[in-house]
């Protein structure tokens, strides 16, 4: 929030503010007005100049002082901006002298000096910073026998975990009914539902609280869907039948204030049990609307019961309303009648507790008025509270008692302080009196001694006669007065000595006295005065624990109906901020005072809602009087908190629950909020892909809320109709929910008229959302009586539904219609989902519901059976595939008929079909291989659990009706008696040898609870084990056919296996095997006791899991490894890289000890690295012998070498013992190596987190074993240098995975795989030093320079050569890689290309921050920028790439989302010093890269980020940076509509308009405008660099604010100035130079025939002479090829003939024409003496344009000296290369750069500009033909070609195109030139190029730039 600023008087804090610093203009005035009227200054001097000549200096002064601070290591950003602002405040300063007639040189001379420490510091910084990033020197840098490899190296070792064997298995009963409880997955049941007898039925509500708070804790420590269901499930049963049973039951009552207790610590656990549930997987299968609605009305439910307490037990509550609305509840979504009918209770309770009439309590609607007055009485009518009032103001008035006594103690002391004070002054001045003529006899006689005593000392070395007769006169005198002064002295001591006494008394006296007279410390009461502002302090400091409950469940019931997450509107309605005192902290701080201590202490207390003040309490100084003689009454210097009035606040119920709801910190959950904003919250959300149809969900629930076009919305957007849909169907989709009381009616027409897919999701969202979502609530009055109160609450969208011929039978008619449709169609049976729910829903109101529940679940279990009959026939053929898809059909329809008993009443035959789908259900479960269809019966699983967790209290009670079920302990117990025949019926439906008749035992633990499983003891000795929740089966404790939940539910199992179950058999030896292979592979689950080296893998209980997979062709087995909870691989593998170990499953064979790693899911065989271990200790030692089966293999005791191979990505696919045999000489070559330490690993780690870069060794480096050898050779390789193992040359490979980047290191050079061509540089950061040659001046210091010699310190003695020679760009930005072409040529040991090449800088992709503050090396970097990268380890990351410009170097990007993050790096690295090689600050650059980054299409969120950062970064340095960031964000948003339509249409694409209006920020504008109207001193305008163009101000502000600003200064306009002409001389190189060097390298070319020459061309080059033909010879003899398309003379037509005949003979002249094929000898000496002397000519005519174009001279005047001081604080513009290179085409640039050059002036350095950039392309060609003649006869066509390049053209008529090949290190070809002119002299003309002649790089450039400046429209055709 922005606080409110006054204006420039604005001292105070009155608007809140802070106040302004305008104690130095105030400052200045007075000096001024001092040198003004005292008379300090004469009459020729001028006040006005004197105060600026000073106040400069006092700049200066400062900046000297803060120019001792800077060092290198303090140069930061903030520092840099520190001295640049001073800088800049001394220079304008001085240039305001200068132009008034002062003469600055001095001045000048200083600035020079301080503007060149600056620069020192930062380019020592930067070479010190760069050093930090220097790759180690290469082999042939350190000599000879060195290696090139830095570091030190290792293999990675670990411990191989032993064989485990599976644990002997216990026999017996109870052995069995042991792991029955432990695999049946059983969970605790209450016994507190409508069922209950006996004690727990008639229990009270507390205990039942209490009981379902242990059944959460229990709970919450199960994992799985079930168990957090039947956790929610358990608590809304108890809650809603409390609701249901009404609020005034018995059995719905609270009784106390433990039970207020119980319930909110219960609603707690619940909401977090809901909240876990929403993150889990499993709750996409249920409606997040429904869970939400459905903890929102349990939450209302307890308000309910909390109200009702507090009635009871505060009969005040009953005076007030309830704080909520009853109305509210309309928007709840609810799937059952209990829920339903919960609701209507819970708003009947409201309504009956609200009256106009009344105050709401607890509610911030009213700004807690009520509240307050409920308080008031409360603490009136309250005994106890009374009582603590009445101590408190006992114990406040005993403290203004102290206080005023401690005042009058104060008073007294000061008057008789006052009394001595006055005494001992009236002695001192009778001293005085005394002393005063004493002092001045004194003061005569030292004057008379003293000129006695100067005579006397002039005469002692007289001898004339006079003057020893002087000298005898006054030595007597001298004496006498002497003596007379004695006596004096005499008298003045003793009185001066009293004095002196007396004074120093007095001074203390006047300090104890001023101590006295100070007011002593203040008290600040802990309550307000005022009663009834105590009494609501007392009230919230010590409210009852009931109250307390009531107002946390208050607040916490009505954010329940806050959208989550909330958004940023809703953010913004609801946040509060202008909360400062904490109620309860003042008033526990404040109870003792320095005065009074109370006898008895209250501390006050807070619940959830905590009290808060908006006013502050003052500071104690500020309290009362500051002087006790100003105290006239008790009551000052005492402050009571009667201003601090309480405020209610909330921050949310500090809960796990509300952490990701993204509300502020503080808020008013009862705010107004538009009711759209939150019917659409409660509005269930359509999937992704159908998003275009969301706005069909959303009703507001009343008639007028309604939009009028509501109805006919459909039909004008048919446009948007989805393809699955037809338009029918469209239009009944989107009118469903059109109107509110019409949404039944058109369910219905839609069920009738059947144009919709009721399986599609979109329409079973439509559908559960109209009629599950409850509407408005209407209070109907009973008929029977006249009174208003007696009445009941109803829906409006159901009154009367039930009725004959209404909603409800017309629902259940189509309903039945439906069913008995769909019995005969199973391809249509997905309408069940819907159909079947909606129906059972129903079922709860209306019986031809149930019937029609039913059709629909018989229907699909029919189905199921037939798919049964289909499954054994296509096991019976093994036909696995097809076999799997049937059992999923089979599986999904028994999921659909249970899902039809959702709701409705139940008998016997539903629970038992229930049991038994349930049971079906559960042991269908299967892999499949299509993921849509898993995730599909995944959810239809869930939906079941749902149905069973909901149905429990009556399935169970079913189950007891004369089934004569008993419980019994867990373990053991008594038998039961007579078993139920349904649960007996469900276990017969998988295994079919059950007996008929089970003793069926329900579980309970040692405490008596219930659980929801059953043992039965079959007559055929088996124990049979069943769990009603879930389905589980267990025949013995083992899961027929399936794997145990224990080992399902295992984290090593559910890594790689997931949710998927397997047919399995159960061995004797306790091995679970699969029954069918898998891919080929069986299976293996077993259990076993952990070993010393698997901790991980332990589940707690001493066992781990083992899986096996064993092939079925090969007989090998793998065992899958754990890598423990924490993914630390444990003792055997914690030493791999992290995404090995993340990101792969690893499977160990023991028998070729070998571990694979391949992707986690078990069905993905492809290998991406094996690992060897084994191997002996020893290099080149042999390995143990292999053992021969895994069983019998000894466990190793200590770690060993892993040798770990990387598998190359084109043999993934291979099967791993192929790799290790038939590939081996393909892995061995790079076995993977860890890092103690590497320089190398260093530098790429400021790029990449070292934790995801793998290093390999090549075989060159390490002596491996051979990856398929049995006998491998190697060790374990302990922290030695790989130096040692060296065979040739060493070698490293450095793999950066999540980037997708290689680098290999070959004679000390890092080489990059993925940019062919390039290495790493050694310098890795932006930091080099220019060639002395070079250093001529700002304009000569181009940033791609090499570095040089920058390993060294640089001490600031040498800093005026750094600063002029070192260069950097992006300061305190390191997350870079450096690369740099490879000198071609190279053999064994590549090199970095020398001179000519452009490097390349790689950046990560991803969002800019900055940093702040980091150190690295001991060096503090502030002002640091770094690019955001995911952390985890399976993060794709994309990398973009940049050109460093040889010449210039700048960074260059290809595209724009690249140089926007350029921009956007640029920004966040600024600061005001500029960059030495571009001459702009970061914030400059930044404004360069966006204005090249104008799109016509919509920007992507990167591009957008990557502005936003720019511009919040960088925006306060360039205020132009903001707006044009706006102005780029507004164009390219313009065609935003055609992208949206375009994403509109076809199926649906979710594609919606993201763009919004781009707004400027008016104070950006006004920043903008102040900076550009700013005219410095001597009439320049703003700097260039920093201001937009005029038409860019008028589109973006709408009116330019540079104009004004921009025009000719005064003193130029009036010619008051020398101008530079004479001086600058006409250009050092004549133009014709560089045609002369052209014409010569032509003529290196002739166009001969002659053989010879052809030889000696061919010689020279090492090319081999092709023998000529003797078919043809064209002219010169040289051999002709013959035509190669001979037509067949017999059966070609004439037409056919005459194209041969066309063909041939252009054939034939394109043969015979001559070629210049022979290249003079002397080429390359002529080439490379050309390259040197061009390289002298283009820097004598560099250094010409640097010195001329900043050239001044004294005779320019004070103009020049104010333009040299500006230029020094980069005020006004410098000349860099690039603009030396802009005023090629835009001379009117040279007077802006220097504005004292005359016209002839400037015409002769623009000819000069034209030379240099002549010569520029000229010194880049030379160099390609340099590289074209080392790279021999490979490149002979192409020197032959650069050769022959010249310049046809006129630099003076098309300076665009020279600046164009300067830029792009080109030269254009004649043809290209040619065609060009064409073009252009031409309009319309077609021409055709053949491929790779420079028609997108060159020839379409050159037309772009020659029309960029005309008015003619181009049309580009592709």
């Amino acid at each position: 929030m922005t606080m409110p600023r006054g204006g420039f008087t604005d001292v105070g804090l009155h608007t809140g503010g802070t106040p302004r610093a305008t104690s130095w203009d105030l400052v200045q005035q007075t000096l001024l007005a001092v040198l003004q009227q005292s008379g300090v200054c004469s009459a020729d001097q001028q006040p006005d100049a004197i105060l600026a000549l000073a106040l400069a200096h006092l700049d200066l002064w400062l900046l000297s002082q803060q120019l001792q601070l800077l060092r290198p290591e303090t140069a930061t950003a903030d520092m840099l901006n520190v001295c640049m602002s001073m800088l800049d405040s001394a220079a304008r300063k001085a240039a305001a002298l200068a132009m008034d007639g002062h003469n600055v040189s001095s001045f000048e001379a200083q600035l020079q000096i301080a503007a060149q420490r600056i620069q020192v510091a930062t380019a020592e910084r930067a070479v010190q910073e760069g050093n930090q990033y220097m790759l180690p020197a290469s082999s042939s840098d350190q000599g000879p026998g060195r290696s090139g490899m830095s570091g030190t190296w290792r293999l990675p070792s670990g411990v191989v975990p032993a064989a485990a064997v599976p644990e002997a298995l216990a026999t017996g009963r109870h052995a069995a009914v042991a792991n029955a409880t432990a695999a049946l997955g059983a969970l605790p049941v209450t016994t507190t539902g409508s069922t209950d007898t006996g004690a727990a039925a008639t229990a009270g509500l507390g205990h039942k609280l209490q009981q379902l708070q242990g059944l959460l804790q229990a709970l919450n420590q199960h994992s799985g869907d079930v168990a957090a269901q039947h956790a929610i499930s358990s608590v809304e049963e108890v809650m809603f039948g409390c609701a249901v049973a009404g609020f005034d039951n018995a059995s719905s009552r609270l009784q106390s204030a433990a039970d207020a207790e119980a319930l909110m610590q219960l609603i707690a656990l619940y909401r977090n049990m809901v909240s876990m549930y929403r993150q889990s997987t499993a709750a996409a299968a249920t409606m997040k609307i429904e869970v939400r609605s459905r903890e929102a009305l349990l939450t209302w439910v307890a308000y309910c019961m909390m109200f009702e307490l507090a009635k009871s037990q505060e009969p005040l509550v009953r005076s007030y309303n309830v704080a909520l609305s009853w109305r509210d509840p309309q928007y709840f979504v609810l799937c059952d009648k209990t829920a339903v009918e919960a609701t209507l209770s819970v708003s009947s309770y409201l309504y009956e507790h609200s009256s106009p009439s009344r105050h709401q309590l607890f509610s911030m609607s009213d700004s807690g008025k009520g509240t307050a007055a409920f308080a008031v009485q409360f603490v009136a009518q309250d005994s106890r509270l009374s009582g603590i009032l009445r101590q408190h103001q006992l114990d406040m008035d005993l403290s203004v008692e102290k206080h005023d006594a401690e005042v009058q103690r104060k008073k007294q002391l000061f008057a008789q302080l006052t009394a001595e004070a006055s005494e001992l002054t009236s002695q001192i001045s009778t001293l005085r009196g005394q002393l005063r003529p004493l002092e001045a006899e004194q003061a005569d006689l030292n004057r008379q001694a003293s000129s006695l005593s100067r005579r006397l000392w002039e005469l002692r070395f007289a001898v004339n006669a006079d003057k020893l007769v002087e000298k005898e006169l006054l030595e007597p005198q001298y004496a006498l007065v002497q003596s007379q002064k004695s006596a004096v002295d005499k008298k003045v001591s003793p009185l001066q000595s009293r004095k002196n006494t007396l004074e120093s008394k007095l001074a203390d006296v006047n300090r104890q006295l001023q101590a006295a007279r100070e007011a002593p410390a203040s008290v600040i009461q802990p309550l307000p005065k005022n009663t009834q502002n105590a009494h609501q302090w007392v009230f919230w400091l010590h409210k009852p624990t009931v109250l307390s409950s009531l107002a946390d469940i208050s607040l916490l019931a009505q954010q329940l109906l806050l959208p989550t997450p909330c958004s940023s509107d809703v953010q913004s309605a609801i946040q509060v901020t202008d909360m400062v005192t904490s109620i309860v902290q003042h008033y526990n701080t404040h109870q003792v005072s320095r005065y009074h201590r109370p006898v008895q202490l209250f501390t006050g207390s807070q619940g959830l809602v905590k009290p808060f003040a908006r006013a502050g309490v003052p500071g104690p100084s500020t309290i009362g009087p500051r002087y006790v003689d100003q105290i006239t009454s008790k009551e000052q210097g005492v402050w009571y908190p009667d201003d601090l009035l309480p405020v209610m606040t909330w921050n949310g119920a500090c809960t796990a629950a509300d952490n990701s709801n993204g509300f502020p910190p503080t808020f008013n959950p009862f705010a107004a909020i538009d009711t759209t904003i939150t019917a659409d919250s409660f509005t269930e959300r359509l999937p992704a892909q159908h998003a275009s149809l969301q706005w069909t969900m959303l009703q507001l629930g009343s008639r007028a809320a309604t939009p009028l076009d509501r109805g006919n919305l459909g039909i004008a957007r048919q446009d948007q109709k989805p393809c699955w849909m037809s338009k029918p169907g469209y239009l009944a989709f989107t009118s469903m929910r059109a109107y509110p009381l019409m949404q039944l009616r058109q369910l219905c027409i839609a069920l009738r008229e059947q144009h919709l897919p009721w399986g599609h999701p979109a329409v079973v969202a439509l559908v559960k959302q109209t009629v599950y979502q409850l509407g408005d609530l209407i209070w109907t009055n009973d008929s029977s009586t006249s009174s208003s109160s007696t009445g009941s609450m109803q829906l409006l969208w159901r009154r009367h539904w039930e009725a004959e011929g209404q909603e409800l039978h017309a629902l259940s008619y189509e309903l039945q219609l439906l069913a008995e449709k769909l019995a005969d169609a199973p391809r249509e049976h997905d309408a069940v989902l819907l159909l079947g729910q909606l129906a059972a829903y129903l079922a709860d109101w209306h019986s031809g519901c149930k019937e029609a529940a039913r059709q629909f679940a018989a229907m699909t279990s029919k189905a199921a059976e037939q798919l049964g009959k289909q499954l054994q026939q296509a096991r019976a053929h093994n036909q696995d595939g097809i076999a799997r898809q049937l059992q999923a059909k089979q599986s999904k329809a028994r999921a659909l008929s249970l899902l039809c008993y959702g709701a409705g009443p139940l008998d016997a035959s539903d629970v038992a079909h229930m049991l038994q789908l349930m049971v079906l259900v559960k042991h269908g479960d299967l892999l499949l291989a299509d993921t849509a269809l898993a995730d599909e019966l995944q959810q239809l699983r869930v939906q079941c659990h749902w149905v069973m967790v909901k149905r429990l209290p009556a399935v169970l009670a079913v189950l007891q009706q004369g089934s004569g079920i008993s419980r019994r302990h867990a373990v053991e117990g008594p038998a039961g008696l007579a078993g139920s025949p349904l649960m007996t019926a469900a276990v017969a439906a998988v295994l079919q040898w059950t007996p008929p008749e089970l003793q069926w035992v329900q579980l309970t633990t040692a405490a008596g609870h219930a659980w929801a499983g059953f043992h039965a003891e079959g007559s055929d000795g088996h124990l049979y084990s069943l769990n009603i929740l879930d389905g589980t089966v267990l025949l013995d404790g083992v899961p027929p056919s399936r794997l145990p939940s224990d080992i399902l539910q295992h984290p090593v199992y559910h890594c790689c296996f997931g949710s998927s179950n397997f047919d399995v058999g159960f061995t004797a030896t306790g091995m679970y095997k699969t029954l069918r292979a898998i891919d080929g592979c069986y299976y293996s689950f077993y259990w076993a006791a952990a070993s010393s080296t698997s901790q991980h893998g332990s589940t707690g209980s001493g066992r781990e899991l083992v899986i096996l997979e064993t092939e079925r062709d090969t007989g090998e087995q793998l065992q899958l490894l754990d890598v423990g909870v924490d993914g630390a691989c444990g003792a055997w593998g914690r030493e791999l890289p992290l995404r090995l170990r993340q990101l792969h499953s690893h499977w160990l064979n023991r028998q070729h000890k070998v571990i694979v790693l391949r992707p986690k899911h078990f069905q993905q065989h492809s290998v991406s690295f094996l690992i060897r271990y084994g191997v002996s200790d020893r290099i080149g030692g042999q390995s143990p012998p292999a053992a021969a089966s895994s069983a019998s293999a000894e466990p190793p005791v200590q770690a060993t070498a892993l040798w770990c191979w990387r598998v190359p990505h084109h043999l993934t696919s291979e099967h791993w013992l192929s790799l290790l045999s038939n590939y081996a000489h393909q892995l061995q070559t790079q076995p993977m190596v860890l890092a103690d330490s590497s320089e190398h690993l260093r530098i790429l780690g400021k790029f990449e987190d070292a934790a995801y870069i793998h290093v390999y060794a090549s075989d060159k480096a390490l002596s491996a074993p051979s990856a398929g050898s049995a006998e491998a050779q190697g060790a374990h390789v302990a922290a030695r240098s790989v130096s040692t193992n060296l065979v040739t040359v060493p070698e490293l490979l450095f793999e950066l995975p999540r980037f997708g980047l290689e680098f290999e290191l070959r004679g000390g050079c890092l080489l990059s795989k993925a940019h062919s061509g390039y290495c790493l540089s050694k310098y890795q950061q932006l930091v080099g030093q220019v060639p002395p040659r070079d250093s001529a001046g700002p304009v000569c210091a181009p940033a791609g320079a090499e570095m040089e010699g920058n390993s060294g310190s640089t001490s600031s003695s040498g800093g005026s050569s750094i600063s002029s020679a070192v260069h950097y760009t992006l300061p305190g930005f390191r997350q870079y890689l450096v690369l740099e072409p490879v000198q071609e040529g190279s053999s064994d040991a590549p090199r970095p290309a020398d001179g000519y090449g452009s490097k390349m800088v790689l950046v990560p992709a991803g969002q800019v921050v900055q940093t702040g503050s980091s150190s690295s090396g001991g060096i503090p970097w502030a002002g640091t920028a770094s690019v955001a990268a995911p952390k985890h380890a399976s993060a794709t990351l994309l990398v973009h790439k940049y050109a460093v410009h040889p010449r210039f170097g700048h960074l260059r990007a290809s595209d724009v989302l690249p140089r926007l993050q350029l921009a956007a790096l640029y920004a966040a690295t600024s600061s005001l010093m500029p960059e030495p090689g571009s001459m702009m600050t970061g914030a400059q650059t930044a404004v360069q890269l966006i204005r090249q980054s104008w799109v016509n299409r919509p920007l992507s969120p990167e591009e957008v980020q990557h502005l936003e950062t720019a511009a919040a970064c960088a925006g306060h340095l360039a205020p132009a940076l903001r707006l044009l960031v706006v102005e780029l964000q507004g164009s390219a948003s313009q065609l935003q509509h055609l992208y949206d339509l375009a994403g509109a249409g076809g199926e649906d694409s979710g594609t919606t308009s993201s763009s919004k209006s781009v707004v400027i920020k008016p104070e950006a504008a006004v920043e903008y405008r102040l900076q550009a109207m700013k005219v410095l001193p001597g009439g320049w305008p703003l700097h260039r660099k920093l201001r937009l163009s005029s038409d860019v101000e008028v589109q973006v502000m709408g009116a330019s604010s540079t104009a004004a600003a921009s025009s000719m200064p005064a003193w130029k306009r009036l010619g008051q100035f020398h101008a530079i002409d004479a001086s600058v001389p006409r250009c050092p190189v004549s133009p014709a130079y560089v045609e002369e060097c052209e014409a010569r390298l032509r003529n290196l070319v002739t166009a001969t025939h002659t053989r010879s020459a052809l030889k000696r061309s061919h010689s020279w080059l090492g090319l081999k002479r092709r023998q000529p033909d003797n078919s043809k010879c064209g002219s010169g003899g040289i051999s002709m090829p013959e035509y190669p398309l001979t037509p067949n003379k017999s059966s070609s037509t004439p037409l056919e003939s005459m194209m041969h005949a066309e063909l041939q003979q252009s054939w034939e002249a394109h043969h015979s024409t001559s070629t210049p094929t022979a290249i003079a000898p002397i080429a390359a000496t002529v080439i490379s003496s050309m390259q040197v002397n061009v390289s002298k000519k283009r820097q004598e005519i560099q250094g010409y344009l640097a010195h001329h174009i900043s050239y001044t001279s004294q005779a320019a005047g004070a103009p020049a000296a104010a333009f040299r001081l500006l230029q020094l604080s980069s005020s006004v513009a410098s000349a860099s290369l690039l603009d030396l290179m802009c005023c090629a085409w835009q001379p009117h640039m040279l007077p802006e750069l220097n504005p004292f050059l005359s016209g002839s002036a400037c015409s002769r350095l623009h000819e000069g500009v034209l030379v240099w950039l002549q010569l520029c392309v000229l010194e880049d060609k030379l160099a390609r033909l340099g590289q074209h003649v080392r790279a021999g006869a490979a490149a002979a066509s192409l020197l032959v070609q650069e050769l022959l390049v010249y310049r046809k053209w006129d630099v003076a008529q098309h300076p665009k195109w020279l600046v164009f090949e300067v830029e792009g290190q080109l030269q254009i070809r004649p043809a290209q030139y040619d065609i060009a002119e064409h073009l252009i002299t031409h309009p319309g003309a077609i021409m055709q190029l053949n491929m790779g002649e420079g028609k997108t790089r060159v020839i379409l450039p050159m037309l772009a730039l020659h029309w960029a400046g005309s008015k003619k429209h181009v049309v580009s055709v592709p």
